[in-house]
């Protein structure tokens, strides 16, 4: 297994929003969540002040119960998937720009941490997997990044054998929208999300 280390996706300030992105008309939706988050699985995180659930977009990561085998090796992916986010998180501030909410009323939102997307780096290290379930907003430059990790046999892309997360069940058994999966074909060259607008730090 090669797991990519010290991987950061840096987002310049001039990238734009994807066009297909679909952003919420819920008006109760708050554009942008700052602060410390607890990690409640590899895809998903709250936060504690307010406490909002947020699932970043565009991202799955493996299922907690998840075991990948690579050269015989059996290892925890979703656990790993999960460990990773709070490295990431861990004393540090989310910034979050949120887009929609999903079929369960659970905010998606780009994340960062500084500068870094979330997201974006956990797929370009093989942590988890580009996706969106139907309805939700997709990112197709995540699918290109998912395409080199694939390339590079990264973290899951190490077991071929591994079952994405959205064929399991009972959780989320439900088919990939077209065009949500890397798959598909997406443009190249989209760019990534820009960093949510910087918040004053309000966290302890």
């Amino acid at each position: 297994m090669k797991l990519l280390s010290g991987t950061a996706i840096v987002i310049t300030l001039g990238a734009l929003w994807p066009a297909s992105a679909q952003t919420s008309t819920d008006s109760a939706l708050p554009k942008q969540i700052y602060g410390r988050v607890q990690v409640l699985d590899g895809s998903t995180i709250e936060f504690i002040k307010p406490s909002k659930i947020v699932r970043l977009a565009g991202y799955l990561a493996p299922r907690l119960d998840q075991i990948a085998t690579t050269d015989s090796v059996e290892w925890p992916v979703g656990q790993v998937a999960r460990a990773w986010l709070i490295l990431r998180t861990l004393q540090h501030n989310v910034n979050c720009a949120s887009v929609a909410t999903d079929a369960n009323g659970t905010i998606l939102a780009h994340c960062f941490v500084e500068e870094t997307n979330l997201a974006a780096t956990a797929i370009a290290e093989g942590i988890g997997y580009a996706f969106n379930f139907p309805g939700e907003p997709q990112i197709p430059a995540y699918f290109d990044i998912e395409r080199r990790a694939r390339g590079l046999g990264f973290g899951i892309w190490s077991d071929p054998k591994l079952t994405p997360p959205w064929n399991l069940k009972p959780d989320h058994a439900v088919a990939p929208a077209a065009g949500s999966t890397s798959e598909e074909t997406p443009d190249p060259g989209l760019p990534l999300p820009p960093p949510a607008p910087a918040s004053p730090d309000n966290s302890p």
